[in-house]
């Protein structure tokens, strides 16, 4: 059977040992920084303005505040704070150790309720308009920066993946984070411009033009393409003839360049 009372004896012993030696070991300071942890807002609600650690300065025992793992932990408790916040940081040390010094010892900041919402992307490429999968993402985070944000934003740098930041009208939004926070590049496509150009018509010989709709057309195509365009020429799908003719037009294009939809006309033509 074991020796229960040589057992408590000896235990004792080690005890006494150790505050022996931390008694006689030398006072000496120090100062860490520690993660601040925030606790009490539950899963709908975040705190702006709290730093993400804090400077303590300790004094104590040497064994104690000169160990590699000093077990020290600091918290700002925000239970039941709804909007402007004023909260004292609090300290959790060993026994024995003294907090000299908070720095801060107070955070200021003001708790908001968490927003989510759809954010389209958009990639900045040169000489290029990016396609992504997705082409939409979340935004989640406090309500006041989601609700100033306007896009997520990528460079793209030639990868497959472009890592994606959520942006406002006056920069990049710290704190609201985009799910997923990457997008896979689809394709890569010479960027088109848009540009609204005079719609012209050349009935052959014998025949001329009294009326015709619509007078101009939009179309895209490559920067290049669309400057030397000055009009665009057009005929009946069913071809020229005396009368009034409605339907699709069909129109001349250089290369590169398209209408955006179909283009339903109206002319009225007469012999000469």
């Amino acid at each position: 059977m074991r020796d229960w009372g040589s057992f408590l004896l000896a235990l004792l012993a080690a005890v006494a040992v150790w505050y022996s030696l931390r008694e006689r070991a030398p006072v000496v300071e120090r100062a860490v920084s520690v993660p601040l942890q925030v606790v009490g807002l539950g899963e709908e609600r975040t705190a702006e303005g709290v730093p993400k650690e804090v400077m303590l300065r300790l004094r104590g025992p040497a064994p104690l505040v000169e160990g590699a793992r000093l077990p020290v932990s600091a918290y700002l408790d925000l239970s039941g704070a709804e909007g402007a916040f004023a909260r004292e940081v609090r300290v959790a040390v060993p026994q024995g150790v003294e907090v000299l010094e908070i720095r801060p010892a107070r955070v200021e900041g003001r708790v908001e309720a968490i927003l989510t919402r759809t954010l389209p992307v958009e990639v900045l490429s040169q000489g290029a308009w990016v396609e992504t999968q997705p082409a939409f993402v979340e935004a989640k985070g406090p309500r006041s920066r989601v609700e100033e944000a306007v896009v997520a934003l990528g460079l793209d740098l030639g990868g497959e993946a472009v890592a994606l930041t959520a942006f406002g009208p006056q920069g990049p939004l710290p704190g609201v984070e985009l799910f997923p926070a990457q997008v896979r590049v689809r394709a890569r496509e010479v960027p088109l411009f848009r540009k609204e150009v005079p719609v012209v018509l050349k009935p052959p010989a014998g025949l001329k033009v009294l009326d015709y709709a619509p007078k101009t057309v939009e179309v895209v195509g490559p920067k290049e393409a669309l400057e030397g365009l000055a009009e665009v020429e057009a005929r009946p799908q069913g071809g020229f003839r005396p009368g009034e003719v409605s339907g699709p037009l069909v129109l001349n294009l250089p290369p590169g360049v398209r209408v955006l939809g179909e283009v339903l006309g109206r002319v009225r033509l007469a012999l000469e």
